[in-house]
């Protein structure tokens, strides 16, 4: 309960303090990614919350837009979409659950899952698949990997589908984004979400709210649009 009151008060708040993001309350920060789409990502995980559970935030220019929690096999428990105010749950048991042992060991994983969701359910399904071990960014050992994905709604009706490629972090337990084509009914775009700075616990930017790359391309794409 804790942690729902702390979480609460993130996704009302925001940040707490100028210039920095806070966690909830019995909850420890670990890491700050700096990405090249003018997000800052942070991660932290719970003395309250069961093993293997963590949770992500993305700010851009604008705040915090995201709050999502996973498992230890990088499952989406729970995300929190603040601008829409939307939010998305696991149900489980999936009939392909998502794994990241299994990629790891296997080289490529399966999905089939759905999400509760305020608009009905959702069903998501789609691999990740590794393409490229020990790739090095920014002195972070991660692994490249390929991915496809297609989400529906209740009605089997596409909501979108996405190709591209990922990072996964084993020291973290997690994925990081990188490139993708992204399609849906009435719209189409591409991205550029891959990392550029790992930021750790006593070093400059640790916790920072700002993002730091990208953020004059994006800017630039919204006045031509």
């Amino acid at each position: 309960k804790r942690m729902i009151r702390g979480l609460a008060l993130i996704l009302l708040a925001g940040p707490v303090a100028a210039g920095t993001f806070t966690p909830p309350q019995g909850c420890t920060a670990s890491l700050t990614v700096q990405s090249r789409s003018c997000v800052v990502e942070h991660l932290w995980t719970c003395s309250g919350d069961a093993a293997g559970m963590q949770w992500r935030a993305e700010m851009d220019q604008r705040g915090l837009v995201y709050v999502g929690q996973i498992d230890a096999e990088a499952q989406w428990v729970q995300s929190f979409f603040l601008i829409s105010g939307e939010k998305e749950t696991l149900i489980s048991p999936a009939s392909d659950p998502a794994s990241f042992s299994a990629l790891l060991a296997q080289g490529i994983d399966t999905y089939d899952f759905r999400l509760n969701t305020e608009k009905g359910i959702h069903r998501v399904v789609g691999f990740d698949r590794l393409a490229d071990r020990n790739v090095v960014i920014d002195g972070e050992p991660l692994h490249r990997t390929e991915y496809s994905i297609r989400k529906t709604d209740a009605n089997g009706q596409l909501i979108y589908e996405a190709e591209g490629s990922e990072f996964v972090s084993e020291l973290h337990g997690r994925f990081f984004s990188g490139t993708g084509d992204v399609t849906g009914p009435d719209t189409g775009y591409s991205y550029d979400s891959r990392p550029v700075d790992f930021i750790y616990p006593g070093e400059p930017g640790f916790l920072a709210d700002t993002p730091l790359y990208g953020c004059d391309a994006l800017a630039a794409s919204y006045v031509t649009e």
